[in-house]
Order: C-alpha cells, then sequence, then structure tokens
C-alpha cells in the first residue's frame, strides 16, 4: 500500500471539527483527548481521525480501492500522519525565524483544484461519492470539503515554508558547519552531501541496470525504503572518512597533484551526472542546502583526495619477487602454468539424474555425442551443450579440469560435479606439454610483483585510514530540512501518545 503514502504527501489538516451528534460520551472525550503534545499545544485525535478518512478517500478517488479501517495499512498511516501532524506545528513556530507568512490566495486555490480532482473521480459517481465520505467519518459533504480547505492550507503552508527555509539557508551553517575534522583540516559539511549525492546516482543507476537486464535480486526486492535509505547513509559516512583519511595524508606528505589532472579527475567521478540532467541535479543539491560553488568545491576536494591516494600507492615499497620466489611457485602449482591442452564438448545440467541419463546415453555403443548435444539443448534443465575448444588445465575450474586432463583422448567421463553443476564430458583431443620453469618465469614474476605490491598498497591505505581516522562532529547529518525539524522536536518537547492514537 506504498501509493497510500504518496497521496498523504506533506501531511494534511490540524482541525477538523465533526458534529457531535449521534455520539456518545465517550465517544466524544476520546475524540477530544490529546494524541500528540508539541511544547504546550495539544492536538487532538478527532484531527488525526479526520486526516486519515481524508487520505482514504483521496486514495480510493485515485485507485478506486477500498481499505476497512482494521486493514493493517491503516495503523501504520495513523503513525505517519501523526508525526506529519507535529511537524506542522513546528513549523508553525519557526516560520516567523524565517520570514514565513500563510498565503491565503495559494491555499484557495489549491482546495479548489484537490476538490475537482477528487470530485471528478471515475470511482466516486453518483451516490458513490456520499457513502465513500460516510465510511471514512465524514457525515456530509461540507464537512469533506472542510477537511479539503484544511488540507490545502496545510500542504501549501508546510511545503512553502520547507522552500522557504532552503533558499534562505543554501550556502549557509547546515552546509559549511564541520561534518568532522581529521589532524587540522576541517571537513564541511557540504562535502557529506556531495558524496551523498554521488552515492545515490549510483544506487539509482545499479537499480536501474538491475531493471533494464532483467536481472532479480531477491535480497534487494526485499528491502524497504528505509533500509536503502539507511545503506545510503553508512556508505556515505564510509566514503566521506575515506576520502578525509587520504586527503590528510597526501597532505602530511606535501603531495603535489596538478590541477588539470584535478579537473579531469572530478569529470571522471561523476560520470553518472550526465544521466540526470543540470536541472534535476541543482533541484538536488539546493534540497541539501548546498550552492553550486560549494558542490563544485566538493567535487575538486574529493577529486584531491583521490589523487593524493594514488599518489601515495604510487609510492609504496614492496619485497620485489626473485627467481628463486618464482621457482618456488612454479613447483608448487606446475598444472597452472601447464601449457597442455584438451579439447572437450559437455552438456551441464543442475539435475543429477538427468546428467546419468546422458551419460548413459553417450556411452552406448555408436552413440554420437553431437546428436545427443544437439538433442538436450532443447531440454529446459540443461544450461549448457556445446564444443568448449581446446583449453588448458587453469582456465577452467579445478573440478572440471581434473575429470577432462585425466580422461583418455576419446572417452566420455561424468557425470562431473562443479560449482555449475553436472557435466558430460566427451574427450576429443589432447596436447601435451611438458611445463618449462623458463617458460612461465616472467609470467610468474610479473603475477608475484603485482600481488605483493598489491598487500602492500592494501596494508598502506588501513594504515591511513587507521592513522587519520579524525573525530565526526555531527553524527546524524541529514537534509537541512530534517535536521530543522528534528532541533524543534527537541526544542518543544515533541510526545506522540500511541495508547490514543491506535484506539
Amino acid at each position: 500500500m506504498k501509493n497510500i503514502k504518496k497521496i498523504i504527501g506533506i501531511a494534511i489538516v490540524i482541525s477538523l471539527l465533526f458534529s457531535a451528534f449521534g455520539c456518545s460520551v465517550n465517544e466524544e472525550k476520546l475524540a477530544n483527548k490529546a494524541v500528540a503534545k508539541v511544547g504546550d499545544t495539544e492536538i487532538p485525535k478527532k484531527n488525526l481521525d479526520a486526516v486519515v478518512g481524508f487520505t482514504l478517500v483521496s486514495y480510493y478517488a485515485n485507485s478506486g480501492t477500498e481499505i476497512s479501517m482494521e486493514d493493517s495499512t491503516v495503523s501504520e498511516l495513523k503513525e505517519t500522519v501523526a508525526n506529519n501532524l507535529v511537524e506542522y506545528e513546528l513549523v508553525k513556530k519557526a516560520a516567523k525565524d524565517y520570514g514565513y507568512t500563510k498565503n491565503d490566495k495559494e491555499i484557495k486555490e489549491a482546495a479548489k483544484e484537490t476538490l475537482k480532482s477528487i470530485k471528478s473521480s471515475s470511482y466516486l459517481k453518483g451516490d458513490k461519492y456520499k457513502s465513500v465520505l460516510k465510511q471514512y467519518g465524514f457525515e456530509d459533504e461540507k464537512s469533506f470539503e472542510n477537511a479539503v480547505n484544511l488540507y490545502a492550507e496545510f500542504s501549501t503552508y508546510t511545503s512553502g515554508f520547507a522552500e522557504k527555509f532552503r533558499n534562505k539557508v543554501q550556502g549557509g551553517k547546515y552546509a559549511t558547519a564541520n561534518y568532522m575534522t581529521v589532524d587540522d583540516i576541517k571537513v564541511p559539511a557540504y562535502i557529506y552531501y556531495y558524496c551523498y549525492i554521488q552515492k545515490a546516482m549510483e544506487q539509482e543507476y545499479n537499480e536501474y541496470q538491475k531493471q533494464y537486464s532483467g536481472s532479480t535480486d531477491s535480497s534487494e526486492e526485499q528491502k524497504t525504503d528505509e533500509q536503502k535509505q539507511q545503506e545510503l547513509k553508512e556508505s556515505t559516512v564510509a566514503m566521506v572518512k575515506e576520502k578525509a583519511a587520504f586527503y590528510a595524508a597526501g597532505k602530511e606528505a606535501k603531495t603535489k597533484i596538478d590541477t588539470k589532472k584535478i579537473s579531469s579527475k572530478k569529470t571522471e567521478n561523476e560520470s553518472l551526472s550526465a544521466m540526470f540532467g543540470s536541472d534535476t541535479l541543482t533541484s538536488v543539491y539546493n534540497a541539501y542546502g548546498i550552492t553550486k560553488k560549494q558542490y563544485d568545491e566538493a567535487g575538486k576536494w574529493i577529486a584531491t583526495a583521490d589523487l593524493y591516494k594514488e599518489a601515495l600507492e604510487e609510492k609504496v615499497t614492496y619485497d620485489k619477487p626473485t627467481e628463486k620466489d618464482a621457482e618456488k611457485e612454479f613447483n608448487k602449482n606446475t598444472k597452472t602454468y601447464d601449457k597442455s591442452t584438451v579439447s572437450a564438448k559437455h552438456i551441464l545440467t543442475s539435475d543429477k539424474s538427468l546428467a546419468k541419463e546422458i551419460y548413459e546415453q553417450a556411452t552406448k555403443k555408436g552413440a554420437d555425442f553431437d546428436q545427443i548435444m544437439s538433442k538436450y539443448q532443447k531440454n529446459s534443465s540443461v544450461q549448457e551443450a556445446s564444443d568448449l575448444g581446446a583449453f588448458t588445465y587453469s582456465s577452467m575450474v579445478e573440478d572440471f579440469s581434473k575429470a577432462a586432463f585425466d580422461a583418455e583422448k576419446g572417452s566420455i567421463i561424468g557425470p562431473v560435479k562443479t560449482e555449475y553443476g553436472y557435466h558430460v564430458i566427451y574427450v576429443y583431443d589432447k596436447n601435451t606439454v611438458q611445463p618449462k620453469f623458463e617458460d612461465s618465469k616472467d609470467t610468474i614474476l610479473s603475477t608475484l610483483d603485482s600481488q605483493n605490491k598489491l598487500e602492500a598498497v592494501n596494508k598502506l591505505d588501513e594504515d591511513i585510514k587507521s592513522k587519520h581516522s579524525g573525530k565526526v562532529e555531527i553524527e546524524d547529518i541529514d537534509e537541512p530540512y530534517n535536521m530543522l525539524i528534528a532541533e524543534l522536536k527537541k526544542d518543544n518537547k515533541v510526545k506522540i501518545y500511541k495508547s490514543v492514537l491506535n484506539k
């Protein structure tokens, strides 16, 4: 029922008085009970019920789906609405400080359009309109129209304030506050926001790629939006900390970087930006309270950190492999450097019993392996039936190579189990070459050299990250607007009474 949340938008109303006619004293008492409190301001339960009812009517108008008040989704909706009602009260308290006032004309127009949209729904024709209103707590059309007016006031007021707030704080304290300090280097919050935006684009691109390719990941599908958001924040924090460590290490080593390389690396880092377009990107970093200049400065800062990392890794010292090291490696893994080849055809299936059936048919007197491959290529349980050509021992997985190289030329073996399934293999040619150390020496030396350097680089990276771990000064960094709401909640002692919420 994710669509319900979309219909809520920015939460809806604050006060909607139901007629007490026909209500019991107990019902009226519950309706007036506080469901939440913001400072000294109480939010009665009747306001929550009105908002929930309005939302469900709106959902029906858009989808034609009736949702029972006993549905589990409604409990989640109530909690969301309660938080939104609290947010509205907080915004009203902060509006004056940011020079924001209510725009009555805009509110009136928004209410008119909202009501028009709902009434024109094909799902609310004739008597259905009134029956749906009654179903969700509205005694007549007038009471629902009042809800629409209040919804318009709430949504336009809150969104209008958010826009005013972002415009006023852009480039200010939320962007320039020290997110963390590494050595004597201050890392401003706009560095964090830059990294967050890059990680968000990367996440969206990866999801798009999976959808486009048709590949599915059950673990990804099971993740909620909240879990994905948390992962995004965690990966951003890790990114900032790592970049800051290498930036500090580069500074400490007095590493010199060509400005042209910084520009090139920045362009490389921002390769995904083209997917979103400049207008979309501008609106995104505007939401995070950073200016275009700060966004560009952050990009240069991150690019510099990357280039410092590359320069430090390039200078890393490590033990160069000797000929003796290479010979030891050759003797230990001779088969890896064996240039002998086997030529084979195979049929692969994940079904063991089917593999046995194929093997029995392939080993019958006069059987033609090509014809058997052709036959089983049409079987949905067969992953592959093909000619692999000539291959070396090291080019296949261990279990497959061992079986094929141990087999006689012209023999059929199987089923051979590997990580891919069960293989029936026909070895039709073999070319044996006696492995010689001299033939592989240069390759081995090069491989060992790369391995040794990689180990040294990895150790250097870990040492740098450990030495320059820095101090995080803003633990709960978020969008400036969300941070403001969090600050207001602390200042105004917000309480939500769940015992009343769920009645």
